[in-house]
């Protein structure tokens, strides 16, 4: 009472191997039943800000270097938002191009191999802890290419 109240100003994940800076500081003022309500609202807040910036990094920074900058939740939600733009791209070509779904396989084969050269290296635990992650999602996806690829589709309404 009377007395400067806290300000919350990040997230730390339950392993504490990563934070996250909100956006905004929020200052806990009032009932703790309404500043909780507003810690989730601000963390939400947080992670979407940290996405739609993570979207445009992998656009334009290299992918060893935007592997590094984000939380892994927000590095494994844009690595599958990509691949299903480089999926639904290459479903796209089918008419013009036949072998569209091997090529979409050819560049999967590539990101996974990359990402295989990344955990063969010295590298701290959570970072490889990200990249295994990121390399289990990433084989499954390799194997709807391929399974898409073999079962010859022809339109992408057949996904």
């Amino acid at each position: 009472e009377g007395g400067e109240r806290p300000t919350a100003t990040k997230m730390i994940s339950c392993v504490g191997t990563e934070t996250v800076e909100f956006s905004k500081p929020l200052p806990l003022l009032g009932k703790v039943e309404t500043y909780l309500a507003d810690v989730i609202d601000t963390m939400r807040a947080t992670l979407n800000d940290c996405a739609n910036k993570s979207v445009q990094n992998f656009k334009t920074h290299p992918k060893n270097d935007w592997l590094r900058m984000d939380p892994a939740m927000i590095t494994l939600l844009v690595n599958i938002i990509s691949w299903c733009e480089n999926v639904e791209v290459h479903l796209g070509k089918l008419k013009q191009s036949p072998n569209a779904m091997k090529e979409c396989l050819e560049v999967q084969i590539n990101n996974l191999t990359d990402l295989i050269k990344i955990v063969q290296g010295k590298i701290d635990s959570p970072y490889r802890q990200k990249i295994m992650c990121m390399i289990t999602i990433d084989t499954h996806s390799r194997d709807i290419i391929d399974k898409l690829y073999q079962e010859k589709v022809k339109a992408p309404d057949e996904f």
